[in-house]
């Protein structure tokens, strides 16, 4: 084990080529020496409290506006930094005022549950805030500190994280961009594209990283294409398809090393080599499918890019753009019909009730309660509890543990700085499991807690593990009467789900075709879209209510495939619709293809769209294709069809009036 953490470790210090990596090194000594520092000073100023604030506060910043260039996470830094100083300020004073207290918990809860439908980002920003909240205004750290105290502490914490930010990306500022848009080239599979073209948009749409994202998605829908001519062809012909594939992808990680490197003087011969020429170099058949061209097509484009690195950013989306998309989101899940609603009104219900206890209680042992209970009912699993039973037993066994720990270990007062330590040498663990980031801010507030009681530790210890075992209690008995009270689906229908979510993309793609053909129909373009953001976002969430085991069966990873696929494609649509008519105009054979494929026709081929298109129109068209192959074999796999790709039709039933309120 101690050398798997060391291998960790030593991976996060090296470049990709092994090298040392002098910013990662200088991140870590800083974090070290801060950590050190704030914990010297601390115990001999008897300032424990506002170094814990500062830390937590660094912690929470850098975890909810990191992960991407540093361009675009010092844009998040900019709005996200204030609300959280004033989160880490506010909240410790509301513990005199438990009507506003319980309410901005509530707000809190119920607004961080519904972000996720904005995207990433915005999901792991509104959790981060959400645990802020719930730490500054229910366990009590900071309750006996004056409020410019609280303002210092927490400011201080949010500039120390604006330093180590600078320091780990001032020396290459585009490399987290660089690095997504690579992975259009390493990993296939939905999602990835629109990953990466999430990640270039907000890092200004530099042109040449625009001219490789659409070179890149012309070739992964070309491959595609070529991997599902392959299912419907003979065995020989099948295996030469695949050699084919199998060329392009080496060719393909070599042109993916170029554009992670920061300059590129030439391409190295592995990289300019066309991947069907060594194929055919063997002997058999001499002609080719048209996919082949279009992946041809998609390495040189990328090519050319690399070599000549055009930085002048590309026009943006059309104005409002981005407002209709939030308002689309607001409508879609502002209902019961939606399960992320749902959840999030669960979640709200069962933190206010544990609220109300905590205030009842209003001793310091309850801090762990509403942590405990937050992470029993896991806001991220939309409609689901599952696995809360064994969240529940997790929790209270590892709060246990803790509390033998502090009795047991002396100087246990140390574990706090170390779990800081190690929660900012661990921002990408954290940021993509929201249960860990929990765990370590349970851990700091019941030592924390626990050092300052004036009581026997064996007290505290089963003071604590009592509190928490009653907040998951509170969860578990708050989440399953929802589902008698809420409407919602015990049992779901997975085919049902698939087939009105493959209906309700369909209808969006269909009423941005007619747009790009001069119909205006904005009516019902803005409901199609309404209904298939809520549609493909109740079907991202249906694994979760499949198999309580926590094994993912064959019926699970189809269903999660098929989801992916098909909101990566809704995302597509939906970023057509805001593009001008021109660029929907030459996207309409893509739509037209996609759409044949949604509804079950056994073709398989690259749309028409013009080499001198825009980036992020070709970009747009070829993701829409790549998707729509991918959501056609989910749901083959789905409906459970022993001849991929034969042609059949989804009897599609409309769900529900497209006119929406």
């Amino acid at each position: 084990m101690a050398k798997s953490v060391w291998t960790r470790v030593r991976g996060r210090l090296t470049t990709e080529a092994g090298a040392p990596d002098p910013r990662q090194r200088q991140y870590a000594l800083l974090v070290l020496a801060a950590v050190v520092v704030g914990t010297a000073i601390g115990w001999s100023f008897e300032l424990q409290t506002p170094a814990l604030i500062a830390g937590l506060t660094a912690v929470l910043a850098l975890i909810a506006t990191g992960g991407q260039s540093l361009r675009s996470d010092l844009h998040r830094f900019a709005w996200f930094t204030p609300a959280l100083v004033l989160a880490m300020t506010v909240g410790p004073l509301l513990m005199n005022t438990p009507v506003l207290a319980g309410l901005a918990v509530a707000v809190v809860v119920f607004g961080s549950g519904m972000l996720p439908t904005l995207g990433e980002h915005y999901r792991i920003g509104g959790q981060t805030f959400a645990a802020a909240t719930l730490v500054s205004t229910t366990t009590g750290l900071g309750s006996d500190q004056p409020v410019l105290v609280l303002l210092a502490a927490s400011a201080a914490g949010a500039a120390f994280a604006l330093v180590l930010r600078v320091i780990i990306g001032l020396g290459d500022p585009t490399r987290a961009t660089r690095v997504a848009v690579a992975r259009t080239l390493l990993e296939p599979g939905p999602g990835v594209v629109e990953s990466a073209a999430a990640a270039w948009r907000a890092d200004g749409s530099s042109t040449w990283l625009g001219q490789v994202l659409a070179g890149a998605a012309r070739f992964r829908a070309a491959r595609e294409t070529l991997l599902a001519q392959a299912q419907q062809s003979d065995r020989t012909e099948a295996e030469r398809l695949r050699q084919i594939v199998e060329q392009a992808d080496q060719v393909a990680a070599e042109l993916a090393r170029a554009v992670r490197s920061r300059a590129c003087t030439g391409l190295p011969a592995a990289a300019r080599r066309e991947p069907a020429q060594a194929v055919v170099a063997r002997g058999g058949r001499q002609d080719l499918p048209d996919a082949v061209q279009g992946i041809n097509q998609g390495l040189d484009r990328i090519r050319a890019a690399v070599v000549r690195r055009v930085e002048t950013p590309l026009p943006p989306s059309a104005p409002g753009a981005r407002r209709e998309r939030f308002l689309g989101a607001v409508r879609a899940h502002l209902s019961f019909r939606s399960s992320l609603f749902r959840h999030s009104l669960r979640c709200t219900l069962a933190v206010a009730f544990g609220m109300v206890i905590v205030l009842l209680l209003r001793d310091p042992s309850a801090s762990s309660l509403l942590l405990a209970l937050y992470v029993v009912l896991q806001p991220a699993a939309r409609d689901s509890m599952t696995g809360a039973l064994e969240r529940t037993g997790g929790a209270v066994l590892g709060v246990t543990g803790l509390a033998v720990l502090i009795t047991l270990l002396p100087g246990a007062f140390l574990l706090v700085p170390l779990v800081i330590g190690g929660m900012l040498l661990n921002m990408t663990r954290l940021r993509a499991d929201y249960q860990a980031l929990l765990g370590c801010l349970i851990v700091v507030t019941v030592v924390d807690q626990a050092m300052r009681l004036e009581r026997p530790l064996v007290n505290v210890g089963i003071s604590f593990a009592a509190n928490t075992a009653v907040g998951a209690a509170i969860a578990l008995i708050v989440g399953y009467i929802s589902y008698l009270v809420l409407p919602s689906s015990i049992l779901p229908d997975v085919r049902g789900a698939v087939r009105s979510t493959v209906w309700s993309v369909s209808e969006l793609l269909r009423s941005v075709r007619a747009a790009g053909q001069g119909v205006d129909l904005p009516a019902a373009l803005q409901a199609a879209n309404v209904l298939a953001l809520r549609r493909t976002q109740d079907l991202l969430g249906m694994p979760a209510l499949l198999d309580g085991t926590g094994e993912e069966t064959d019926d699970d990873r189809a269903t999660r495939a098929a989801a992916i696929a098909l909101d990566a494609l809704r995302q597509d649509v939906a970023t057509l619709a805001f593009r001008p008519e021109a660029e929907q105009a030459v996207a309409v054979p893509a739509l037209r293809a996609v759409d044949d494929l949604l509804g079950g026709k056994p073709t398989a081929k690259i749309p028409d769209v013009p080499e001198g298109s825009a980036p992020a129109t070709e970009l747009l068209a070829s993701s829409l294709v790549e998707n729509a192959l991918h959501a056609r074999q989910a749901i083959d796999r789905t409906f459970g069809y022993d001849n991929p790709w034969k042609s059949y039709t989804i009897a599609f039933v409309r769900p529900e009036r497209l006119h929406i309120r």
